[in-house]
């Protein structure tokens, strides 16, 4: 999605589209899909400065915590960004120097912080042991822990002074 300062018409600009993040860089054990996005923005021009409230509504395919299979989601969010062609102070304000900038970055990573870090699908569960490993409780460890000896110091209580 492209803005460009020229369109704006008192001050006010109104886009909405839908964005294709096929090709996206995507962690793929976290999100693996986004699909069907929709984008609304309303902004504003003050001088130097832009406003967008934006609007998203998309489809991901996320990444289960505890099978890894695919979690199917839907997405809504809302939230404001601010772009200035001038170096800013405040850290809140994108810098974007040419009068033509691209909104797709900052929108896919605003689908990435919406998304919770975990999912969990519908009915799993975490599993309790398999080959080469167990689950325990941090009380379970905790009690091996100390009772568990530590090899590299036994052969020293073989050594009579």
């Amino acid at each position: 999605m492209q803005i460009s300062r020229f369109n704006f018409q008192n001050n006010l600009l109104e886009l909405e589209d839908t964005i294709d993040f096929s090709n996206a860089e995507l962690d793929h054990n976290h999100i693996r899909k986004i699909e069907n996005t929709h984008v609304k923005v309303i902004a504003h021009e003050y001088d130097d400065l832009i406003t967008m409230d934006v609007m998203v509504e998309c489809d991901i395919i996320g990444v289960c915590s505890y099978t890894l299979d695919d979690v199917p989601l839907h997405l809504k969010l809302k939230d404001s960004l601010e772009f200035s062609n001038e170096i800013e102070d405040d850290e809140d304000i994108f810098f974007e120097p040419k009068p033509i900038f691209n909104l797709d970055p900052y929108i896919l990573g605003l689908i990435i912080a919406s998304t919770p870090t975990k999912i969990v699908k519908k009915g799993a569960k975490l599993p309790d042991s398999g080959k080469g490993y167990r689950v325990l409780s941090e009380e379970e460890y905790q009690k091996e822990k100390a009772e568990k000896k530590d090899s590299r110091w036994s052969k020293l209580d073989d050594i009579e002074l």
